[in-house]
């Protein structure tokens, strides 16, 4: 992982990063994105990307959504310098992207033993993604954009990228 850049301290904080990760990722990889926020329905979660995966097969889908699942830890990880993203701790702190990764991972694939497999090699992918300048830089541009708005409508998240 990217290790972080001091220039960055005073930026948006993780839970941007977090999330603009999931939703530059998703875009990257070819997603509508409807909204991101900072804000949620309830107190399970603190963020949530909208997003559709528009003329897909169930696995592309399925590929295309656990990548993005993983880019919020991996882009957060990156953020805050550290590069270990089968940590267990990790795991439990972003228990609901990892539930949408095994969701995902299942559809791909069915046996549990390849299952793992599979994984590792969106992790690679993501992470190759995210160390991305281009990619940091968008994600960073979207983190701003949370930092000052909370959430982001369509319109607001493509003026965050242009």
């Amino acid at each position: 992982m990217v290790p972080i850049d001091p220039e960055r301290l005073g930026s948006p904080g993780a839970l941007e990063w977090h999330e603009a990760g999931h939703a530059v990722v998703a875009h990257l990889l070819g997603a509508e994105i409807y909204e991101v926020t900072l804000e949620s329905d309830d107190d399970a979660f603190s963020g949530r990307v909208s997003a559709a995966w528009h003329g897909r097969s169930p696995k592309d889908a399925a590929t295309s959504s656990g990548c993005a699942a993983l880019a919020g830890p991996l882009a957060e990880l990156s953020f805050e310098g550290q590069v270990d993203p089968e940590d267990s701790g990790i795991r439990a702190a972003w228990n609901g992207d990892w539930q949408e990764v095994e969701r995902c991972a299942a559809l791909v694939e069915p046996d549990p033993e390849l299952r793992t497999d599979v994984i590792r090699a969106w992790i690679e992918r993501v992470e190759a993604l995210v160390e991305e300048p281009r990619t940091d830089e968008l994600i960073a541009r979207v983190a701003d954009a949370l930092s000052a708005h909370g959430t982001l409508d369509e319109t607001l998240f493509l003026d965050a990228i242009a």
